[in-house]
């Protein structure tokens, strides 16, 4: 079954299937309709927190809130049409509707009008002026924050043109992006909170992914897990941002795209200098055509990533400040595609010592059971032997002590497109459907289903799992839209569910 990118004055969406979009039935809302604001990466990034504001607003102008509930909800599934909001009749059958691309007054305007059956004057300009002011600040607020320098100053020369009192803050963003004269074609000798990095080597993995190899000696890296001062490091997951030198872009005025990837190497490893990660290539695909193209004029090569960033927290796995936290009795991983890569992270903090540097009490060091549902593409079957011996180690070992105690590969049908680029389309054989059948053959705790991922499947994962059990989905949105939806109907609580876009 596919799951459509909706148009952005809303779609009537009765029989496709949608996110988790309320709580349990026990704590659904009397009002009649809810509108649920995505806040996952992706809708952050494009202002959904300002989004949220306006909607709020708009609805009380109305005096409308005993009628309509506003929240933010996890990935909706429509990450690329950010920001994106539901609208649900919860007493007329669960009807929801579905709007996308909410980057302006007007469009939060037709969500509410659809919420509240009232039609929305927009006639106050001191007003609309202050909430477009609010959007822009939250959205720069938030790349800020991840040091998306890019997407921070992208329509802020405009904006500060405008407002003379931008025009400091603006100058100092510049700076921190290495521009203090002006943006310029060349990339700058320093970036504020990014260390220069050398790409050593590119393996690949299958006809459509690599694992690129990087090396920095630059001592202002950074570390996943700062310490010191007699303080224990803080076990967390992590991330790291990438600058792809594609010159004049419409993400900003920045010769470069930011691109946030999972390392599958270690914490350790990154401390140590050397950082691994699993990229899936696009044909249409900015970020990574420019990588191969930097990879296939010789390497090394130079490029630009961030200090690590936290993704979650462990044991709880939730970011800071969002979800409920809880000391899980198992952990279920729902991941698709290059989603995979939270898993080896997951498994890191088994052996802290050893493959982070780091130590850590036993209580936050996930020995609880660790079961994975992975859907993969026949063609792109991603970290096929280290799946085989996170089994081997989960089969063999204490259950929860060792690698993963369940694995069910998920094979769908292969890609639509070729493989893009040389460096992958040599792979043949490598990371496809009998690759995986070969290296998981025999292994007791492993097996492999053609389907997509079903209600079947996640009822058997589900029913393995010992309470309170954490959720971790970790996909494409369509894919984490349909995990959200099945579990909501197999009654497993939002707060128990982290969503990752992948």
């Amino acid at each position: 079954m596919s799951y459509p990118i909706y148009d952005r004055s809303g779609v009537d969406d009765d029989d496709r299937p949608m996110a988790k979009l309320s709580a349990p039935p026990h704590s659904a809302p009397a009002s009649p309709r809810e509108v649920l604001v995505c806040h996952a990466g992706t809708c952050r990034r494009q202002g959904a927190e300002a989004v949220l504001t306006e909607i709020e607003e708009l609805v009380k102008a109305e005096g409308a809130e005993g009628g309509c509930v506003v929240r933010q909800s996890g990935c909706l599934g429509y990450c690329s049409e950010a920001p994106n909001a539901v609208v649900r009749d919860v007493r007329g059958g669960g009807k929801t509707t579905v709007h996308c691309r909410i980057r302006s007054l007007e469009g939060s305007a037709k969500v509410v009008e659809r919420a509240t059956g009232k039609k929305i004057k927009l006639e106050d300009a001191s007003a609309n002026a202050r909430l477009a002011e609010l959007r822009a600040a939250r959205q720069r607020q938030h790349a800020i924050a991840g040091a998306h320098w890019n997407a921070a100053l992208n329509g802020m020369a405009e904006q500060a043109a405008q407002r003379p009192a931008l025009r400091s803050e603006y100058a100092a963003l510049l700076a921190k992006a290495g521009f203090p004269q002006g943006v310029v074609a060349e990339m700058p000798s320093a970036i504020d909170n990014y260390s220069p990095w050398t790409l050593e080597g590119v393996t690949a993995v299958s006809r459509h992914s690599a694992v690129f190899a990087f090396t920095s000696k630059d001592k202002k890296r950074g570390t996943p897990h700062p310490r010191g001062s007699g303080k224990l490091a803080k076990p967390v997951t992590w991330h790291a941002t990438l600058l792809a030198q594609v010159g004049p872009n419409g993400e900003g005025p920045l010769p470069w795209v930011e691109r946030e990837y999972t390392p599958i190497s270690s914490a350790k490893e990154w401390e140590l200098g050397r950082c691994e990660i699993l990229i899936k290539v696009y044909p249409d695909g900015a970020g990574t055509s420019w990588l191969h193209r930097l990879a296939a004029d010789g390497l090394p090569a130079s490029v630009w990533m961030s200090k690590p960033v936290t993704t979650l927290r462990v044991p709880d796995l939730v970011p800071d400040g969002q979800g409920r936290a809880f000391r899980p009795g198992s952990v279920l991983l729902l991941l698709a595609g290059t989603g995979v890569v939270a898993l080896p992270q997951l498994l890191q903090h088994r052996e802290p010592a050893r493959l982070l540097g780091i130590s850590t009490p036993r209580r936050d060091q996930l020995h609880v059971p660790i079961d994975v549902v992975v859907s993969c593409r026949e063609d792109d079957v991603l970290l096929v032997p280290q799946l085989a011996q996170w089994c081997r180690d989960g089969s063999e070992g204490e259950a929860g002590e060792a690698g993963v105690r369940h694995c069910t590969l998920l094979l769908t049908p292969p890609n639509k497109h070729d493989a893009p680029f040389a460096a992958t389309a040599a792979a043949e054989g490598r990371g496809d459907a009998s690759a995986a059948e070969g290296a998981l053959h025999g292994l007791p705790n492993a097996r492999i289903r053609r389907t997509q991922l079903c209600a079947e499947v996640l009822l058997e994962a589900t029913a393995r799992m010992a309470s309170p059990c954490r959720v971790i989905v970790s996909g494409p949105g369509p894919f984490n839209a349909a995990a959200q939806r099945m579990l909501a109907e197999l009654g497993v609580d939002e707060d128990d569910v982290t969503v990752l876009s992948a």
